[in-house]
């Protein structure tokens, strides 16, 4: 019969070969019955792969919702990533680039077809289809292009000692140059060193961008108008309206959104005055 620790090893050096990359539960679940067909969490007194993990594996903590699936991560580099914020941020939109796998596979993929929104409204950065329409008040995040990505590498390979530097140097210039970069970094042993390197400066490139998607700021003196609602807007609140609201409020909502089933309240309120 298949142990627990053989499962909890096989689990540790998948991550630890992904890592940063967190890895789905169903990636973890296919892994696990491929090498111990055997496997059953039930087995060992637990209702799912979720519930074996959390009781017996404490160094893989959960990275996050991944669709209707859930993110695994090693905790230490989870850990690291939370103690990179600043304190006294509250919900930075910086976190959310380390957090959610969505936002930091958008946005370190320049040829992708989705595209990154901020939500001026709760902070949120949101993955769109290109087929599906952004808030007006939605400010664009554009995501790292490929020349900053291939600096990052230029800058990490610069700063290296003899002979690693000439062994990457040739690298760089060609076209898909991270495939091979990568795997000549895990055979001369500073993968990590670059995995931190290269988060690092891509979180830096976030900022950069986010900052550059705000809006300017109001003149001086220029006054900013409140939101008044009408008698007749109050009224919509009321019980009988709320169905409609709630139909109109599902339509503006991302597929990410209605699996997590979240209902921002900024939604609720853009379809109560907008109507």
């Amino acid at each position: 019969m298949t142990e627990i620790q053989n499962v909890a090893d096989l689990f540790l050096r998948s991550l630890t070969q992904a890592d940063p990359r967190p890895l789905k539960g169903s990636q973890l679940a296919v892994l696990a019955k491929t090498v111990y067909p055997d496997f059953r969490p039930e087995s060992f007194g637990s209702r799912n792969l979720r519930d074996f993990i959390r009781k017996n594996i404490p160094d893989i903590a959960e990275f996050g919702p991944a669709g209707m699936d859930i993110g695994y991560q090693l905790r230490a580099t989870r850990e690291k990533a939370k103690s990179e914020i600043p304190t006294g941020e509250i919900n930075p939109v910086s976190l959310q680039l380390t957090t959610n796998p969505r936002v930091w596979k958008t946005f370190t993929s320049p040829d992708s077809i989705f595209r990154l929104f901020l939500s001026p409204q709760d902070g949120i950065v949101r993955i769109l289809h290109p087929s599906s329409k952004p808030h007006p008040e939605w400010r664009e995040i554009p995501k790292i292009s490929a020349e900053a990505l291939l600096l990052i590498g230029r800058d990490f390979t610069s700063g290296l000692q003899e002979p690693q530097k000439s062994v990457l140097e040739p690298i760089l210039q060609e076209e898909k140059w991270w495939i091979r970069y990568f795997e000549t970094l895990q055979s001369l042993g500073i993968k990590s060193n670059w995995i931190e390197f290269r988060r690092r400066r891509i979180r830096d490139e976030f900022h950069r961008l986010v900052g550059a998607s705000q809006p300017a700021e109001l003149p001086r003196g220029e006054p900013i108008t409140p939101l008044a609602l009408s008698s007749e807007t109050v009224a919509k609140t009321q019980p009988e309206s709320i169905r409609k609201v709630a139909a109109e409020v599902v339509q503006r909502m991302t597929e990410a959104e209605l699996r997590a089933l979240t209902l921002p309240l900024g939604y609720v309120m853009d379809s109560l005055t907008l109507r």
